[in-house]
């Protein structure tokens, strides 16, 4: 099951800019140097040697601002450093990263070592990385004994390319700056917009918060890749949530994410969004909830943006090609048509922004050290590519530069920028004329319309259902006898793919962007998802879990008070 998120919250760091760390490449390919000296003593008379050796360090800061309830409620920071160090022994045909059939090849793979810190002498670092190059080594070969004797009691594979393609070696030297905010105005500023909040006594939790991200990588290898690179990502944030009369707990979330402190939304853009949240999830809390049902729906561009992220996206991943036990949804279907002739998608984490917004998936070198790539995935609904990582597929024997992972994990072909374009597109207004008209040939009283999505999560294997789940957040009901939109609630869109990309009947001529972290195999990923808003014939929609506690009985403090300057 993998899921697409509007944020991980997880550690939090300090703004100031790092402290000088020497030359942690240099470090890292001495240690690398001396690695392979060592491995090839030790393995001189022996077939199964170390043929790849690769070491990526990750330093990770991250700080949150934040205010609750008109008061300041923290800024916590926090830093992480680690060490992943990966060995093949084997061949590139047949290695230790091989999968072992009936056993999930990369769940719980927590290999990473931490560090404390690079200041003064770099030698610890590269102990540290002799050491875990010793322990990898002893890892794969102990692997290795067991993809052999798994391979010889097993059928043979419907898939036999190699473990390991080549690529050329790359060096990307690229360290960006370090981002500068203003802590103290940034306290003031979350403290204050969260006092809005407090205007709506049904709301009963809020925060507007500031999150500021840097990751500065290096990441060497045998082949002679060196990266130093890095990521820098700010997210103004915030949410507010209240409990309707039947138990169901409503939240709304809203952010801007941008790569520079100079993208951030001006005092009145964040002002709105805080009053959007709040008019919204104050209006959630009087909508009706919507029965399961199916029948005709608009999901505009972010929505749709994470629907193909989920049904198509994780599908389209190279791996799971490759791995007899998920689903293969796509594998067969090279030069096929699988979506509309009018529609095409593309991944290409090179680009940085779309739409004016700032990309989460951009990136200009992946986890293995291959270039980013622009991939055309399907043109003009005809299937033509997977994403892929160093592990070849039947027909795809190189890399497009899209293996990646989260720190401590192993890595496979992930999205990046998955970009949905469309040709023939009407307007909004047609788009939605267009609804009405499919409600009343489908004899209809209604069709739906999903205006904004939290994420979503999807299942590709096939001991499970290939179905999908994608949460939205504010849906309309479009009255097919002209009757005004009404919100409603409690709904999840919920399918199958095949099926579903039938359905698609028409595009719209918008473009929205859904930036997010992805979580799957290799760990949680920043990934943007981009689409215009699309008709389709007939959806599926269930109700969402709710629970059953029953709103406050008390008024929030201080509520009364500032009700009255609504």
């Amino acid at each position: 099951m993998f899921w697409l998120a509007l944020v991980a919250i997880g550690s939090r760091g300090a703004l100031a800019a790092p402290e000088a760390q020497g030359d942690v490449l240099a470090t890292m390919r001495t240690a690398l140097e001396e690695a392979e000296q060592k491995l090839e003593a030790a393995t001189a008379r022996e077939a199964d040697d170390a043929y790849a050796l690769s070491y990526e360090v990750v330093d990770h800061r991250e700080t949150t601002i934040q205010g609750s309830h008109g008061a300041a409620a923290g800024t916590v920071g926090s830093r992480r450093r680690s060490v992943d160090v990966d060995v093949r022994v084997g061949s590139p045909e047949l290695d230790s990263t091989h999968k072992i059939r009936d056993e999930s090849m990369f769940g719980g793979d927590e290999r990473a070592r931490w560090i404390v810190g690079f200041e003064g002498p770099l030698d610890p670092l590269r102990r540290l990385l002799l050491r875990a190059t010793d322990d990898a080594f002893r890892q794969a070969r102990s692997r290795l004994l067991k993809v052999r004797s798994n391979a010889a009691v097993k059928v043979a594979r419907e898939d036999g390319s190699a473990d390991y393609g080549p690529a050329p070696a790359v060096t990307h030297i690229a360290p960006p700056a370090p981002v500068m905010v203003d802590s103290a105005a940034w306290k003031a500023t979350t403290r204050e917009l969260s006092a809005i909040y407090l205007q709506w006594p049904e709301i009963i939790d809020s925060a507007v918060q500031l999150v500021v991200t840097e990751d500065d990588r290096w990441l060497v290898n045998n082949e002679g890749t060196q990266v130093a690179d890095g990521r820098r990502h700010l997210r103004f944030a915030t949410w507010a949530t209240a409990v309707a009369d039947d138990g169901m707990e409503l939240s709304v979330y809203d952010y801007v994410d941008v790569a520079s402190p100079d993208h951030l939304p001006s005092p009145a853009a964040m002002e709105a969004i805080v009053r959007g949240v709040a008019e919204r999830t104050a209006a959630l809390r009087k909508a009706p909830v919507v029965d399961p049902w199916t029948g005709p729906a608009i999901l505009r561009g972010r929505a749709a943006g994470v629907f193909f992220h989920e049904i198509f996206g994780h599908r389209i991943e190279g791996h799971r090609q490759k791995d007899e036990d998920e689903g293969q949804t796509f594998t067969k279907r090279v030069g096929q048509p699988i979506l509309p002739a009018f529609l095409s998608v593309v991944d290409d984490p090179t680009l940085t922004r779309l739409a004016g917004e700032d990309l989460n998936g951009h990136y200009a070198v992946d986890g293995e050290g291959v270039a980013a790539e622009r991939v055309s995935l399907v043109d003009h609904g005809i299937l033509r590519n997977f994403l892929l990582s160093r592990t070849p597929i039947e027909g795809f024997p190189r890399s497009n530069g899209h293996g990646r992972r989260q720190p401590g994990n192993a890595i496979v072909p992930r999205q990046g920028n998955l970009m949905v374009q469309a040709e023939g597109v009407v307007s909004f207004a047609e788009l939605r004329k267009r609804l009405v008209a499919e409600a009343v040939r489908q004899k209809k009283p209604w069709g739906l319309l999903f205006d904004d999505i939290s994420g979503g999560f999807t299942f590709t294997g096939r001991s499970t259902p290939n179905s999908f789940v994608v949460q939205p957040v504010v849906v309309w009901r479009v009255w097919a006898d002209g009757r005004p939109d009404e919100l409603v609630r409690g709904v999840d869109l919920i399918g199958t793919p095949l099926a579903t990309f039938a359905n698609i009947l028409a595009a719209g001529g918008d473009t929205e962007v859904f930036n997010g972290v992805c979580g799957a195999e290799s760990g949680w990923v920043p990934v943007s998802a981009s689409s215009p808003s699309l008709l389709v014939s007939e959806v599926e929609v269930q109700r969402r879990a709710k629970g059953n506690d029953r709103p406050p009985l008390l008024p929030a403090p201080m509520a009364s008070t500032a009700a009255a300057s609504r």
